[in-house]
């Protein structure tokens, strides 16, 4: 979007454009179903999780002491008034989710949405109450779900449910899309434009002078500038050093597993009663779930992968013993569960967009809205005070891993 109202962009990349988690996300387009990892009973299963690789949830030990201040705002945010909170600034922030999307397709990105995504529960009771979490999402033009739906009818929907689904509710405004074919268009639509792309180079300094930033050195050269966005995923922290920004953001891994395709699941479906989720795409269905802390650099355990396919077995019949490409990829996650964005009181010349967490592809859109009007025009028309990157400045704030 920058480079489409005129700007000269240059993008440095420490490995190849799309290398990072956003091939292999659930392609969930969602601009409901919305919320913050930091809910009311988080610690108590991450808490639990240390002893149970199981754990949808689950926080390694030896990732304890480089999370000391992350957890400390995680522990603050995980009650019911900031989840809500935090729930409607999300929902305000995609306000403009439709508008935005459309941009991006006019300039070249594949933004074909799949069918409309499906809820389905074991529990009625539960079903009920998370529909019910949806109401303040309608203050802000989300289009919330009907009402629930029996057993007989979520499976005239998905006939691949099992048996003990009894009940649930279609997400109308919430879809799929391809997340592989969404970034290779987006890494195509770059490329054919007069934006400059230095791939498998790393930053190694910073050059300043008072409250800017002049240049960038890195293993391809000197950089310079009038404007830098800093939008390094899961590695924004060790980045955000370089600069003397303390970035609050952790990588949270996620695993997925694909399954053959059938014609009994075309819709996109999320468990939340096994917090997990399958995504039907061309080539296969993608099992995916789980949200791991284990240090900057987080190790493969296939013990996550079997949990998700041991959890599904018990709400949807699927070709579990065909499963092939395991995947497992960082995700960039915030104390309180909100993308940190805007400038940093430290500078002038600066824009952090980090910190999306699982929902990075519902929030690109918006957000590269909102930072574009940022950067171009001074102040962007989209709110992002609750988004402040400076909100979490305390020193030491997220330790190094030892």
């Amino acid at each position: 979007m920058l480079s489409e109202r005129g700007a000269e962009v240059t993008i440095v990349e420490r490995n190849e454009l799309g290398s990072g988690a956003s091939r292999g996300n659930a392609g969930f387009m969602c601009t409901t179903l919305l919320e913050p990892l930091a809910a009311p009973g988080a610690v108590r299963s991450a808490l639990t999780s240390l002893n149970d690789p199981t754990r949808a949830l689950r926080v390694h030990a030896r990732a304890l002491p480089g999370m000391v201040g992350w957890g400390m705002h995680f522990a603050r945010s995980a009650t019911q008034k900031r989840y809500v909170a935090g729930r409607v600034a999300l929902a305000k922030l995609n306000l403009r989710h439709t508008e935005a999307l459309n941009l991006l397709g006019t300039l070249g990105t594949d933004i074909t949405l799949g069918p409309e995504l499906v809820v389905p529960f074991k529990d009625p009771a539960l079903a009920e109450h998370y529909l019910s979490t949806l109401a303040p999402m309608a203050d802000y033009g989300v289009e919330l779900p009907q009402g629930l739906l029996d057993g007989d009818e979520m499976r005239r929907i998905v006939p691949a449910l099992a048996d003990t689904i009894r009940a649930g509710y279609v997400v109308k405004g919430d879809h799929s899309v391809d997340p592989r074919v969404f970034v290779d268009s987006m890494i195509s639509a770059v490329r054919s434009r007069k934006i400059t792309v230095i791939e498998h180079a790393r930053v190694t300094s910073v050059g300043r002078s008072d409250r800017r930033i002049n240049s960038l050195t890195t293993t391809k050269g000197t950089l310079t500038f009038d404007e830098v966005i800093l939008a390094a995923g899961a590695g924004s922290r060790p980045l955000g050093k370089l600069f003397d920004l303390r970035i609050a953001v952790v990588p949270g891994q996620g695993y997925n597993v694909g399954l053959p395709v059938s014609q009994a699941l075309t819709h996109p479906v999320i468990f939340e009663e096994a917090h997990a989720v399958a995504t039907p795409f061309a080539d296969r269905i993608r099992l995916g779930g789980t949200m791991e802390f284990d240090g900057l650099e987080p190790r493969f355990d296939q013990r996550r992968v079997d949990a998700i396919l041991a959890s599904m077995r018990q709400f949807i019949n699927l070709e579990f013993d065909a499963h092939f490409d395991t995947w497992s990829g960082s995700r960039p996650m915030s104390p309180d569960g909100l993308p940190l964005m805007g400038r940093p009181r430290q500078y002038d010349n600066v824009v952090i967009a980090a910190g999306h967490g699982m929902f990075g592809l519902s929030l690109t859109p918006t957000s590269a809205l909102a930072l574009t009007e940022l950067v171009l025009d001074g102040r962007s028309s989209i709110d992002l005070a609750d988004f402040d990157p400076d909100r979490f400045r305390i020193r030491n704030l997220v330790a190094s891993a030892r």
